[in-house]
């Protein structure tokens, strides 16, 4: 009984941290400028039972989602055969971004390593991407991405509603350094056995030379798994 008491306060616990943190993401959307939308389709294929090759294409709506910024290929190699909670993956990212009626494109080689545990119900995964740009008639520079997520103990309503939390910083290894901050907040659903679709909330803020812009983005990326 004791148990199940303990165990009922930590999953309600944390459902209340999670809202708080939503309210807290959300705070920034009074005030914020530009709005985007950010739609994504991904595969993930197994190789065999310790390496997958994971496939997406993402698309970037800018403007208040009048025109088409920018659209994102990403293909990558994992393997998951080092331990149950960690995973090392080899990468490549095609950039292209629109400008006016030209397109500039940006080619970045990456190294993903992931850290998966469960703390007091609550999932948490600690990511480290390091990337290389190399940008069309631009200095080529190395970037550290780390992003934090954390799901809740516990699903809502008989869809199996999952909601999260995460947050991503972006470092850059010349002059801009600590040049961009992301805050997600938002949930995945089930739509079958092999498809999810998550739906999210991110406040992003960029540093353009001295001072920092402030964008409101909403997503929605669908995820294909094949076994």
């Amino acid at each position: 009984m004791k148990d199940c008491i303990s165990t009922s306060f930590v999953q309600h616990g944390g459902i209340l941290v999670l809202l708080v943190a939503v309210l807290l993401c959300l705070a920034p959307c009074a005030w914020a400028g530009d709005f985007e939308y950010w739609p994504k389709a991904a595969f993930t294929i197994p190789i065999d039972e310790q390496w997958q090759f994971y496939i997406e294409e993402r698309l970037s709506f800018a403007d208040d989602v009048r025109r088409l910024d920018d659209h994102q290929t990403d293909f990558a190699v994992t393997y998951l055969g080092l331990a149950d909670w960690l995973s090392v993956g080899v990468g490549y990212k095609a950039f292209f971004e629109k400008d006016g009626d030209n397109w500039w494109v940006e080619d970045r080689p990456y190294l993903n390593v992931a850290v998966k545990a469960k703390i007091h119900g609550f999932g948490v995964t600690d990511r480290s991407r390091f990337e290389y740009r190399i940008p069309e008639d631009e200095d080529e520079v190395w970037q550290y991405r780390h992003k934090l997520t954390i799901t809740s103990p516990t699903t809502f309503t008989p869809w199996k509603v999952l909601p999260y939390v995460a947050e991503e910083v972006f470092i850059s290894f010349d002059e801009e350094d600590f040049n961009q901050q992301r805050v997600y907040t938002g949930f995945f659903i089930p739509l079958h056995k092999q498809v999810r679709l998550e739906l999210f909330y991110l406040w992003r803020l960029d540093k353009e030379d001295d001072d920092w812009h402030d964008t409101n983005v909403l997503g929605s990326w669908l995820y294909f798994q094949f076994y």
